[in-house]
């Protein structure tokens, strides 16, 4: 199945080359989880900060439908 990923900061390096504007189409499997997403990236899941699955918040273990947008944080420093 298909998912669309958005990353922001630090997560945009583990996007697929070519990737456009911290936005990416992944392939997964059928009973895919966010977990498997992450995966598919490469990335830490130690770098996963938030979830959101189709604007709502949620977690590693979320399941995941066709055409789902998956949105992965990494923790965010500032302010000040």
């Amino acid at each position: 199945m298909t998912v669309q990923v958005v990353c922001f900061g630090a997560m945009r390096a583990y996007l697929p080359t070519g990737s456009d504007g911290g936005r990416a189409v992944l392939e997964v499997t059928s009973n895919a989880r966010v977990w498997d997403v992450v995966a598919a990236m490469g990335a830490p899941e130690r770098l996963v900060f938030a979830v959101l699955v189709d604007g709502r918040q949620a977690t590693l273990d979320q399941a995941l439908q066709e055409g789902a947008e998956v949105t992965l944080m990494p923790p965010f420093a500032g302010g000040g």
